[in-house]
């Protein structure tokens, strides 16, 4: 009986291999299953982590509002940035982690929304790909938000000049970015490939802006040239960041800016909060979510040049 016995062994031990094979390799499923949490129910992370983990903020987590998941404090949307490349993927799992109002301290550390973890749950060691698009609201993007667009006031110029390249609060938030890739990578697959995406740009960064389009959305044409600098600096911080720890950088598509037809960002400002909700959201659309998670794949693929 011992030959059955070695049979048998032998038999588990190769389903095992091909299990652990199947559960961390990108690509090849016919589908994927979402683990994630929201505000009525915590539903626990896949144990070993998902094979594919959205990480980020509201730039990562914006879509359509009409597929914005009931209840979920953190406002994903079933068609945000991680949705559209999980269903370009098709990994095996795929957890959105990413969260609305996120800093980088939401990563790794526990958040102030009730029922939610670190993001950092979601990684494990059957997780091979990890996108993250974070660092704006760590760097002020929240003041850019108000007092550039929403309620512009003689405040936009030092809000925006307030972290600079080399100043103690971008270096602080460059070396915290840092901490974070290598935490991800430490929890993760020792082949995981970690993507720092880029943030879609609100305006060109060279030329003159629209005046008209300005005019509608009531934003001062001074700000835009405010956001043109602290925008400037975020995308030097994540690039920066992606070389120094050897991981990939994805530059946003450039064009389709928020005065263009069609844009790839909501345009913003103190004038069209009356006319939509919406409006005043300074935030990617659906078709920037496409554009973006089309691109990350291609770039994954090697079909893309690098940034």
């Amino acid at each position: 009986m011992s030959w059955i016995r070695r049979a048998i062994a032998i038999a588990l031990v190769v389903c095992l291999v091909l299990a652990v094979g199947a559960s961390t390799r990108i690509g090849g499923g016919s589908g994927f299953v979402q683990y994630q949490s929201n505000a009525t129910s915590y539903i626990p992370d896949l144990p070993g982590g998902a094979q594919y983990v959205s990480m980020g903020d509201s730039y990562a987590a914006s879509g359509s509002h009409a597929k914005m998941r009931p209840m979920d404090l953190c406002a994903r949307n079933g068609d945000d940035l991680g949705h559209v490349l999980a269903q370009r993927l098709q990994p095996n799992t795929f957890t959105d982690r990413a969260c609305s109002g996120a800093t980088l301290d939401d990563l790794t550390q526990p958040s102030p929304k009730p029922n939610t973890s670190p993001q950092l749950y979601g990684v494990g060691p059957f997780t091979r790909l990890v996108t993250v698009l974070i660092g704006a609201n760590s760097l002020g993007f929240g003041n850019i938000v108000v007092h550039c667009f929403g309620d512009p006031d003689d405040r936009c110029g030092a809000v925006a000049t307030q972290d600079l390249p080399g100043s103690q609060g971008w270096n602080f938030v460059r070396a915290q970015y840092a901490a974070t890739v290598d935490a991800i990578k430490k929890a993760a697959a020792p082949d995981v490939r970690v993507v720092l995406v880029g943030y879609l740009p609100l305006f060109p960064l060279d030329g003159p802006p629209d005046l008209a389009c300005l005019d509608r959305a009531g934003v001062p044409v001074e700000n835009v040239d405010h956001w043109r600098t602290w925008y400037r600096s975020i995308d030097r911080l994540i690039r920066e960041v992606a070389a120094d720890r050897r991981v990939m950088y994805v530059q946003p598509p450039m064009e389709r800016t928020a005065c263009d037809p069609d844009p790839y960002v909501r345009i913003g400002g103190f004038k069209l909060k009356a006319q939509e909700p919406e409006a005043n959201g300074l935030h990617p659309t659906t078709a920037g979510q496409r554009a973006l998670g089309n691109l990350i794949e291609d770039r994954l693929r090697g079909t893309a040049p690098p940034a």
